[in-house]
């Protein structure tokens, strides 16, 4: 699911990969500046990359293909709410990285002559990020929440350099419309007001999720952000609605996890992106759900 629209403080578990950020200067032509610093592995770098007259900050670990890219939910800095996860990816032996979008983080804000921003504004962004960074594709796309709006778009506009998603609970451009019948606050990133109905408009108007291996995970208590009981359903319906659009599709419920399910129940998502990295790695198929998850952990919808 995934509107999560104050999304939740991440605690300060990042602090030390921001302190590294802050050091990591771009050349201000498109070009990263990276870093890896002495106490660290060598297969740990970070940087900033220019994209546009401002600069976003990544940070990745690992090596190998494909990169999975792990992205953030509204308000949130990757490097921050990805930081405890990515080391459980180690074992893939692929690159992971996140980034902090414009405003988050130790990224720099975005400057009001750059545009509003919307999920095709955020994938620009992105993509001349993964350039300047040298991080190349093929990615396997990880949203979380709001991130999951930047991912459709982003596989709309580049879709020669997705192999795979997992969607971690993701908003969807259905439910942008449910959300004012209780809370019609804006959606905020990065401190700037979303333009949420282009944003909805984009989405709605993207591709569709075609063969890659893909991953959809959604949460079971609905039980933040004051959501009505009677919306529950309706956003369970809207997961299952996103795992059709699909040929090559498991599609699971965390079971007794709210919104945050790399935080609450990582062995979840740890196992879901290891088997979308195998089905790109192999025959581009995903095996049967039991093969891939823990059913004491899950329930297996598709």
């Amino acid at each position: 699911m995934g509107g999560f629209r104050r999304n939740r403080a991440v605690l300060v578990r990042g602090i030390a990969l921001a302190v590294l950020l802050v050091g990591c200067r771009g050349s201000g032509d498109g070009a990263a500046t990276t870093t890896s610093p002495a106490h660290a592995s060598p297969a740990l770098g970070a940087g900033r990359v220019d994209v546009g007259g401002y600069e976003l900050s990544y940070a990745c670990r690992g090596e190998g293909s494909p990169t999975v890219l792990l992205e953030a939910g509204l308000g949130a800095a990757g490097t921050s709410a990805w930081f405890s996860f990515m080391g459980l990816l180690d074992g893939l032996d692929a690159r992971v990285c996140t980034y902090d979008r414009a405003g988050t983080g130790v990224s720099d804000a975005r400057p009001e002559d750059a545009g509003t921003p919307t999920a095709a504004l955020q994938a620009e962004e992105l993509h001349t990020l993964l350039q300047g960074a040298g991080i190349d594709p093929p990615y396997i796309l990880v949203p979380h929440s709001y991130g999951g709006l930047v991912a459709r778009v982003f596989a709309d506009r580049y879709p020669d350099e997705v192999g795979g998603f997992v969607f971690e609970d993701v908003s969807t451009a259905w439910e942008i419309d449910l959300w004012p019948k209780w809370d019609d606050s804006p959606w905020i990133d990065g401190e700037q007001k979303v333009d949420i109905q282009t944003t909805k408009r984009q989405v709605l108007h993207a591709a569709p999720l075609g063969s890659r291996p893909t991953v959809v995970v959604s949460q079971s208590t609905y039980d933040e952000e004051g959501i009505p009981d009677w919306a529950a359903p309706i956003f369970a319906r809207q997961q299952a609605k996103l795992a059709r659009l699909g040929s090559n599709v498991i599609h699971v419920r965390a079971d007794g996890v709210g919104h945050f399910i790399h935080d609450e129940r990582p062995a979840v998502m740890v196992a879901a992106v290891r088997a979308a990295v195998d089905a790109v790695r192999g025959t581009g198929e995903l095996p049967p759900c039991g093969g891939v998850f823990d059913e004491d952990l899950v329930s297996c919808l598709s």
